[in-house]
Protein backbone atom coordinates (compact mmCIF):
# COMPACT_ATOMS: atom_id res chain seq x y z
CA UNK A 1 0.00 0.00 0.00
CA UNK A 2 1.31 3.46 -0.77
CA UNK A 3 1.59 6.15 1.22
CA UNK A 4 -1.39 8.46 -0.08
CA UNK A 5 -3.76 4.89 0.36
CA UNK A 6 -2.14 4.09 3.88
CA UNK A 7 -3.12 7.44 5.07
CA UNK A 8 -6.74 7.90 3.81
CA UNK A 9 -6.97 4.46 5.33
CA UNK A 10 -5.89 5.63 8.64
CA UNK A 11 -7.79 8.90 8.69
CA UNK A 12 -10.97 6.38 8.25
CA UNK A 13 -10.47 4.61 10.77
CA UNK A 14 -10.08 7.18 13.27
CA UNK A 15 -13.42 8.71 12.32
CA UNK A 16 -15.02 5.20 12.09
CA UNK A 17 -13.91 4.89 15.88
CA UNK A 18 -15.00 8.78 16.77
CA UNK A 19 -18.24 7.87 15.57
CA UNK A 20 -18.59 4.77 17.60
CA UNK A 21 -17.21 6.49 21.23
CA UNK A 22 -19.93 7.01 23.68
CA UNK A 23 -21.34 10.50 22.89
CA UNK A 24 -22.12 12.32 25.93
CA UNK A 25 -25.84 12.31 26.87
CA UNK A 26 -27.69 15.48 27.09
CA UNK A 27 -30.65 15.26 29.38
CA UNK A 28 -33.37 17.93 28.82
CA UNK A 29 -35.25 18.93 32.14
CA UNK A 30 -38.98 18.91 32.28
CA UNK A 31 -40.47 22.28 32.92
CA UNK A 32 -41.25 22.81 36.17
CA UNK A 33 -43.58 25.47 38.08
CA UNK A 34 -42.85 26.51 41.57
CA UNK A 35 -45.51 28.46 43.13
CA UNK A 36 -44.24 31.31 45.93
CA UNK A 37 -46.43 33.37 48.17
CA UNK A 38 -44.93 36.23 50.67
CA UNK A 39 -45.62 38.01 53.03
CA UNK A 40 -45.60 41.87 52.31
CA UNK A 41 -42.37 42.33 54.42
CA UNK A 42 -40.50 39.90 51.57
CA UNK A 43 -42.33 41.49 48.63
CA UNK A 44 -38.99 43.11 46.87
CA UNK A 45 -37.03 39.73 48.20
CA UNK A 46 -39.42 37.26 46.62
CA UNK A 47 -39.08 39.04 43.60
CA UNK A 48 -34.49 38.64 43.91
CA UNK A 49 -35.10 35.24 44.57
CA UNK A 50 -37.42 34.32 42.07
CA UNK A 51 -35.31 36.09 39.33
CA UNK A 52 -32.16 34.68 40.40
CA UNK A 53 -33.28 31.35 40.96
CA UNK A 54 -34.57 30.83 37.23
CA UNK A 55 -31.72 32.47 36.14
CA UNK A 56 -29.43 29.34 37.96
CA UNK A 57 -32.44 26.94 37.00
CA UNK A 58 -34.36 27.79 33.31
CA UNK A 59 -36.00 24.98 33.61
CA UNK A 60 -37.74 26.11 36.84
CA UNK A 61 -40.90 28.87 36.70
CA UNK A 62 -41.65 31.01 39.41
CA UNK A 63 -45.25 31.95 40.00
CA UNK A 64 -45.74 34.47 42.57
CA UNK A 65 -48.96 34.25 43.66
CA UNK A 66 -49.69 36.74 46.06
CA UNK A 67 -48.37 38.89 48.34
CA UNK A 68 -49.84 39.47 51.64
CA UNK A 69 -49.77 39.90 55.10
CA UNK A 70 -48.32 37.15 57.14
CA UNK A 71 -51.12 35.32 58.00
CA UNK A 72 -52.95 35.46 54.73
CA UNK A 73 -50.11 34.23 52.90
CA UNK A 74 -49.74 31.17 55.74
CA UNK A 75 -53.55 30.81 54.98
CA UNK A 76 -52.76 30.67 51.31
CA UNK A 77 -50.35 27.99 51.57
CA UNK A 78 -52.05 25.90 54.11
CA UNK A 79 -55.10 26.20 51.67
CA UNK A 80 -52.67 24.51 48.46
CA UNK A 81 -52.51 28.17 46.70
CA UNK A 82 -48.73 27.70 47.36
CA UNK A 83 -45.76 25.55 47.45
CA UNK A 84 -44.00 27.28 49.31
CA UNK A 85 -44.51 30.37 51.37
CA UNK A 86 -42.09 33.19 52.91
CA UNK A 87 -43.23 34.58 55.91
CA UNK A 88 -42.44 37.31 58.43
CA UNK A 89 -44.27 35.83 61.42
CA UNK A 90 -45.44 32.35 62.03
CA UNK A 91 -49.28 31.47 63.47
CA UNK A 92 -49.22 29.86 66.70
CA UNK A 93 -50.48 26.63 65.41
CA UNK A 94 -47.96 26.12 63.00
CA UNK A 95 -47.10 22.53 64.26
CA UNK A 96 -50.88 21.31 64.65
CA UNK A 97 -51.58 22.24 61.32
CA UNK A 98 -48.32 20.38 60.16
CA UNK A 99 -46.68 23.35 58.88
CA UNK A 100 -42.71 22.89 58.23
CA UNK A 101 -41.05 26.04 58.75
CA UNK A 102 -37.47 27.42 58.96
CA UNK A 103 -35.81 30.57 59.50
CA UNK A 104 -33.78 31.64 56.74
CA UNK A 105 -32.46 35.66 57.15
CA UNK A 106 -32.67 38.30 59.62
CA UNK A 107 -35.31 41.71 59.43
CA UNK A 108 -35.46 44.31 61.04
CA UNK A 109 -38.93 46.86 61.92
CA UNK A 110 -37.94 50.32 61.45
CA UNK A 111 -39.47 53.30 62.55
CA UNK A 112 -40.06 56.29 60.09
CA UNK A 113 -41.35 59.68 60.67
CA UNK A 114 -42.53 62.70 58.87
CA UNK A 115 -38.97 65.19 57.91
CA UNK A 116 -40.93 67.69 59.86
CA UNK A 117 -40.87 65.36 63.09
CA UNK A 118 -39.05 67.38 65.94
CA UNK A 119 -37.07 64.54 67.49
CA UNK A 120 -34.58 62.68 65.43
CA UNK A 121 -34.17 59.34 67.49
CA UNK A 122 -36.28 57.29 69.51
CA UNK A 123 -36.46 54.56 71.84
CA UNK A 124 -38.53 51.52 73.25
CA UNK A 125 -40.02 53.09 76.69
CA UNK A 126 -40.91 56.82 74.25
CA UNK A 127 -42.42 54.66 71.50
CA UNK A 128 -44.65 52.98 74.32
CA UNK A 129 -45.86 55.92 75.31
CA UNK A 130 -46.39 57.29 71.57
CA UNK A 131 -48.27 54.40 70.66
CA UNK A 132 -50.30 54.16 73.61
CA UNK A 133 -51.26 57.26 73.22
CA UNK A 134 -50.05 59.20 76.24
CA UNK A 135 -48.04 61.56 74.35
CA UNK A 136 -50.01 63.20 71.61
CA UNK A 137 -47.53 66.08 70.80
CA UNK A 138 -44.06 66.96 70.59
CA UNK A 139 -42.06 70.24 70.13
CA UNK A 140 -45.72 71.78 69.14
CA UNK A 141 -45.98 69.63 66.42
CA UNK A 142 -49.08 67.27 67.07
CA UNK A 143 -48.32 63.34 66.38
CA UNK A 144 -50.26 60.94 64.36
CA UNK A 145 -49.61 57.05 64.66
CA UNK A 146 -50.13 54.68 62.26
CA UNK A 147 -49.95 51.10 62.53
CA UNK A 148 -50.52 47.93 60.96
CA UNK A 149 -53.47 45.74 60.45
CA UNK A 150 -54.27 42.07 62.47
CA UNK A 151 -51.49 39.30 61.12
CA UNK A 152 -49.10 41.73 60.20
CA UNK A 153 -45.61 40.24 60.51
CA UNK A 154 -44.12 43.85 61.27
CA UNK A 155 -47.24 44.46 63.91
CA UNK A 156 -46.64 41.51 65.83
CA UNK A 157 -43.14 42.28 66.29
CA UNK A 158 -43.66 45.84 67.01
CA UNK A 159 -46.19 44.99 69.95
CA UNK A 160 -44.45 42.37 71.59
CA UNK A 161 -41.70 44.13 72.11
CA UNK A 162 -42.76 47.81 72.30
CA UNK A 163 -46.47 47.36 73.73
CA UNK A 164 -46.38 44.24 75.65
CA UNK A 165 -49.94 43.20 76.54
CA UNK A 166 -50.94 46.74 76.02
CA UNK A 167 -53.33 47.93 73.57
CA UNK A 168 -52.19 50.54 70.41
CA UNK A 169 -54.39 54.06 70.99
CA UNK A 170 -57.88 53.78 69.04
CA UNK A 171 -56.94 56.82 67.26
CA UNK A 172 -53.68 54.73 65.34
CA UNK A 173 -54.52 55.03 61.43
CA UNK A 174 -54.21 51.96 60.64
CA UNK A 175 -52.93 50.17 57.27
CA UNK A 176 -52.66 47.62 55.16
CA UNK A 177 -49.60 47.21 53.44
CA UNK A 178 -45.76 48.51 54.11
CA UNK A 179 -45.66 50.49 51.46
CA UNK A 180 -49.06 52.23 52.51
CA UNK A 181 -47.48 52.96 55.62
CA UNK A 182 -44.65 55.05 53.86
CA UNK A 183 -46.69 56.74 51.37
CA UNK A 184 -49.47 57.97 54.45
CA UNK A 185 -46.28 58.99 56.83
CA UNK A 186 -44.78 60.56 54.17
CA UNK A 187 -47.19 63.33 53.28
CA UNK A 188 -48.76 63.49 56.88
CA UNK A 189 -46.98 65.77 58.82
CA UNK A 190 -46.46 64.25 62.75
CA UNK A 191 -46.73 60.80 61.20
CA UNK A 192 -44.74 58.10 62.69
CA UNK A 193 -45.08 54.71 61.72
CA UNK A 194 -43.12 51.28 61.25
CA UNK A 195 -41.90 48.83 58.29
CA UNK A 196 -39.87 46.84 57.43
CA UNK A 197 -36.42 47.58 56.81
CA UNK A 198 -36.49 45.23 53.48
CA UNK A 199 -39.19 48.38 52.10
CA UNK A 200 -36.63 50.81 52.74
CA UNK A 201 -35.47 51.12 49.80
CA UNK A 202 -38.67 52.66 48.42
CA UNK A 203 -38.91 54.72 51.73
CA UNK A 204 -38.43 58.09 50.01
CA UNK A 205 -39.92 60.79 52.07
CA UNK A 206 -39.63 59.74 55.43
CA UNK A 207 -37.20 59.90 57.72
CA UNK A 208 -35.45 56.83 59.51
CA UNK A 209 -34.86 56.89 63.23
CA UNK A 210 -32.24 55.21 65.41
CA UNK A 211 -33.89 52.79 68.43
CA UNK A 212 -31.88 52.62 71.59
CA UNK A 213 -29.50 54.73 69.66
CA UNK A 214 -29.23 51.83 67.35
CA UNK A 215 -30.12 52.39 63.35
CA UNK A 216 -31.83 49.69 61.83
CA UNK A 217 -28.90 48.83 59.07
CA UNK A 218 -27.56 44.96 58.17
CA UNK A 219 -25.13 44.29 60.51
CA UNK A 220 -27.02 45.60 63.82
CA UNK A 221 -30.00 43.72 62.75
CA UNK A 222 -28.05 40.04 61.84
CA UNK A 223 -26.03 40.77 64.84
CA UNK A 224 -29.41 41.57 66.93
CA UNK A 225 -28.16 44.57 68.53
CA UNK A 226 -31.03 46.55 66.77
CA UNK A 227 -34.03 46.26 69.59
CA UNK A 228 -36.82 45.75 66.56
CA UNK A 229 -35.05 42.73 65.01
CA UNK A 230 -37.20 39.35 63.70
CA UNK A 231 -36.81 36.09 61.94
CA UNK A 232 -37.89 35.66 58.52
CA UNK A 233 -39.26 32.37 57.43
CA UNK A 234 -39.33 29.57 54.47
CA UNK A 235 -42.93 27.07 55.00
CA UNK A 236 -44.17 24.50 53.66
CA UNK A 237 -47.40 21.91 54.32
CA UNK A 238 -45.55 19.27 55.56
CA UNK A 239 -41.69 18.88 54.58
CA UNK A 240 -40.98 20.51 51.30
CA UNK A 241 -40.00 17.48 48.47
CA UNK A 242 -39.50 18.16 44.94
CA UNK A 243 -38.50 21.46 43.42
CA UNK A 244 -40.15 23.26 47.02
CA UNK A 245 -37.20 21.29 48.69
CA UNK A 246 -34.73 22.22 46.19
CA UNK A 247 -35.54 26.00 46.14
CA UNK A 248 -35.48 25.86 50.04
CA UNK A 249 -31.65 24.68 49.94
CA UNK A 250 -30.57 27.08 47.76
CA UNK A 251 -32.19 30.06 49.50
CA UNK A 252 -30.88 28.48 53.10
CA UNK A 253 -27.30 28.00 51.14
CA UNK A 254 -27.31 31.52 49.63
CA UNK A 255 -28.43 33.38 53.13
CA UNK A 256 -26.84 31.08 55.48
CA UNK A 257 -23.92 29.06 53.67
CA UNK A 258 -25.87 25.78 54.36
Amino acid sequence: MNYPCRFLHLAFCTLLLAACAPQPLIVTREPVTLRLAAADSCGPLVDELAAAYEEFYPWITIEIVGVFNSAITEQMLLAGGADLALLSWVGEGADEEGLWVQPFARDGVAIIVHPDMPFAETGLAHLQEIYQGRVQEWGGVVLTVVSREEGSGARDVFENIVLGNRDVTRTAVVMSSGESVVEYVARTPGAIGYISTLLLSGSDGVLVLPVEGVAPVAGTISGESYPLSRSLYLATVGEPTGAAREFAQWVLRRFQGK
